[in-house]
Formats: structure tokens, C-alpha cells, sequence
């Protein structure tokens, strides 16, 4: 009876062993940045710049100029185009510049500063969007989202009631031309317009200009900046027009462990949840890993990395051509998730950088565990075998 209770106990320990020894192996087995396109179109009006009045023009260039065009801000982000429109009775193009470094946004700054000196009459605010829209159906192509933010204090008055009728009717006609082609642009392609209204009095007009402008249209209030911070109202833009990719409950990805001899490639894929904001389809990204430059041996610091993705996964294509080449050891490094600029240039990846690792097996832990498998395999048969025997042979009185 006690045999049988050790014999027992003997096959369990036997058997946990040698699934601790196989559980613990797996011997079985150019960068892009999210792009928006950053149209702004600034009243520059005499109703802006009032004698005994807040002068709304250049409080509104000097916020943009010192929250926005300031890279510490962290707002805009390299591959974003910045287009600055002005208008009054008429529309000008005042700049418009692709943002790389910091040297980029100095002519930006610098008409702000020289639009403070401009004072024009009446406020043509339809044909300022209309030609907006023109300029960011030209860069469509390189911008997947783009967004018109518009300054002003919030009354459109495109004619004067002292032009010729003819001047009048024609003016009318064209103001309704462009508010039918905006509401277009707010419906078929999902334009948004912001209007950011700068006088209390004039909210009612403001109103009226959204209602007209359609779907896209947006009104926000930024009568009291001291309430209210268009930093924060840019912010809350930026988070409308990049579309988002969320991965949670990620922190580190183990692409495991290469056996000491094996057939090259090494080939290891990893599926992930994900949640996709504003998309609609399987996201387009490219992956790559800059490895460690003190990993056991020297591997590329650039390595790409294939992604597959559906609305709701994404795969990481792990493989290693010369895989049988590493030396035993740890191998560390960094993954960078990047959106492609081909299909969606202002995709945004939450969080967007993880680390990575993976090992090579080394000569002893390759044949070790070996050994310890093939070692309790035989103790257990002879355990076994001397057991069968001992129940054969004749017990002695």
C-alpha cells in the first residue's frame, strides 16, 4: 500500500518536471509623422480694429503666433502644412509654408505681425472659406483630413449698401454660390469649418453663418480669452481631424527565444487588439525597430517590421533571415508604430513605441534541458522497471 502511495507521488513529480522543463523554452517551436493641413482664415475688417474698442485683430494674430506657430506646444507637428488666409472685402494668401524645423514658421510669424497693420472694409467671409477650400482640395492629396479655422467677429457683410445695385446683386448671388459649394464640402467630404467668434454682440450672425455652412459647420466661442484659451481650442481641433489607433494594456512585446540550432528564418507573429477612432477601415502602418547597439551581436539598428492590420487587429510580422548567425543572449530594442503617409497621413498611434526583446539560446541551455528531459525519462522508466521486477520475484518470510 506505501509503494503504491510513493510510486504515485514518484509519477507526479516525475511528470511536473518535465512540464516545468518544456513551459519554460520555446524549443518546440524614412519616418512619417501625422499630417494636418492648418488653414486659417483672419478677419482683418475695420470692425476688428475699433478706436476705444479691444483691438480683436491683433490679439487674435498674437495668440496664434504665441499659442499655436510655437513648436514647444506641441500642437502643430513636422509634415503639417500651415496656410494663413486674410479677408475683407477682399481675400488674400498671405502665406503658406510646410512645417519641418522651426525656420519654417518664420514667415508664418512674420505676416501675423504685418496683418496687425491691416484695416479693410466690409467682410467677405463665404469667398475667404470658398477659396479656402480650393487651396486644401489642392493638397488633398497629401493631407488625408484637412479643417478650416475661421477668425472673425462673427457679422458677414460682403457688399456695402452704397454700391451699384448690379455690383450688389452680383455680389449676393456669389455669396449664395459659395455657401451652397460649402455645405457640399461639409456633407460629401466631411470638411469641418470652426468659426471662432470674437465679439459677444455678434454671436447671433455667428449662429446664422454655421446654420448656412451646414454639416462641417462649428461655432466656437472665443469672446473672453481670459475665459477661454485658443490653445485649447486648437487642441481640441487637432483631436478632431487625426484619426486615432488605441492599443491598451501593452507594455513590453517578447518575440521569444530562438533555439540554439535551427533552420533559418526565425519567424514569430504577435496579434494585438486595437481600437480604431474616425476610420472605418483597416488602418495602413508600417513598423520598424531600432535595436540596442550593445545586443550580444551587432544586427541592424534599422529594422523594418511587416504589419498586418484589420479594423480591429493588428499582427507583427516578426522574422530574422540570419538567424542562425546571432550569438547566445538577450536581444533588446525599441518598436516605433508609424502610420503610412501613403494612405493616412494624419493617423495617430496611442501609444506609438513599446520595447522588444527576444533570445537566442545558448550551447548549454540548448542541450540541458535536453539531457534533464531524457534524464527523468529513464528515471521514471527504470523506477518502472525495478518496481515490475520487485512484483515478480517471491517475497520472503
Amino acid at each position: 500500500m506505501y509503494a503504491s502511495k510513493y510510486r504515485i507521488a514518484a509519477l507526479v513529480f516525475t511528470l511536473s518536471m518535465v512540464f516545468f522543463c518544456l513551459a519554460s523554452t520555446d524549443c518546440w517551436s524614412k519616418e512619417y509623422s501625422p499630417n494636418v493641413h492648418w488653414v486659417f482664415c483672419i478677419d482683418t475688417s475695420g470692425s476688428m480694429k475699433m478706436k476705444g474698442h479691444r483691438d480683436l485683430l491683433k490679439l487674435i494674430t498674437q495668440k496664434i503666433t504665441n499659442e499655436f506657430a510655437d513648436p514647444k506646444k506641441k500642437i502643430i507637428k513636422t509634415g503639417d502644412r500651415i496656410t494663413i488666409f486674410s479677408f475683407d472685402e477682399k481675400v488674400r494668401l498671405e502665406a503658406t509654408a510646410l512645417y519641418q524645423t522651426e525656420d519654417d514658421i518664420l514667415p508664418i510669424r512674420e505676416k501675423l505681425k504685418q496683418m496687425n497693420k491691416r484695416s479693410g472694409s466690409l467682410t467677405f467671409i463665404s469667398e475667404a472659406i470658398v477659396q479656402a477650400i480650393d487651396l486644401t482640395n489642392k493638397y488633398s492629396r497629401f493631407f488625408h483630413t484637412n479643417a478650416l479655422y475661421v477668425f472673425t467677429d462673427g457679422k458677414s457683410e460682403p457688399y456695402s449698401p452704397k454700391w451699384p445695385k448690379k455690383k450688389i446683386d452680383a455680389t449676393k448671388a456669389r455669396d449664395a454660390k459659395n455657401f451652397k459649394k460649402i455645405s457640399l464640402s461639409g456633407k460629401d467630404n466631411g470638411l469641418n469649418i470652426w468659426l471662432g467668434v470674437l465679439k459677444w454682440d455678434a454671436f447671433d450672425d455667428a449662429k446664422s453663418l454655421v446654420k448656412n455652412i451646414g454639416k462641417g459647420g462649428h461655432l466656437v466661442d472665443l469672446t473672453d480669452f481670459n475665459r477661454l484659451s485658443l490653445e485649447k481650442a486648437l487642441n481640441d481641433f487637432a483631436q478632431t481631424v487625426r484619426p486615432r489607433i488605441m492599443l491598451s494594456n501593452i507594455r513590453d512585446i517578447d518575440f521569444g527565444t530562438i533555439p540554439y540550432k535551427s533552420n533559418p528564418p526565425y519567424e514569430k507573429n504577435i496579434s494585438l487588439n486595437i481600437q480604431t477612432d474616425k476610420i472605418g477601415e483597416a488602418p495602413s502602418i508600417v513598423g520598424r525597430i531600432k535595436f540596442d547597439p550593445d545586443n550580444p551581436s551587432e544586427i541592424s539598428r534599422d529594422y523594418p517590421l511587416d504589419i498586418d492590420t484589420t479594423e480591429d487587429k493588428m499582427v507583427l510580422n516578426f522574422r530574422l533571415d540570419k538567424s542562425d548567425k546571432l550569438k547566445p543572449g538577450t536581444y533588446r530594442g525599441k518598436l516605433e508604430l508609424l502610420p503610412s503617409q501613403a494612405k493616412f497621413g494624419a493617423l495617430e498611434i496611442q501609444p506609438s513605441q513599446f520595447k522588444v526583446e527576444f533570445k537566442k539560446s545558448g550551447y548549454a541551455s540548448f542541450y540541458v534541458w535536453r539531457v534533464l528531459v531524457a534524464f527523468l525519462i529513464c528515471f521514471t522508466i527504470l523506477f518502472f522497471l525495478i518496481n515490475k521486477i520487485k512484483r515478480k520475484m517471491p517475497i520472503r518470510v
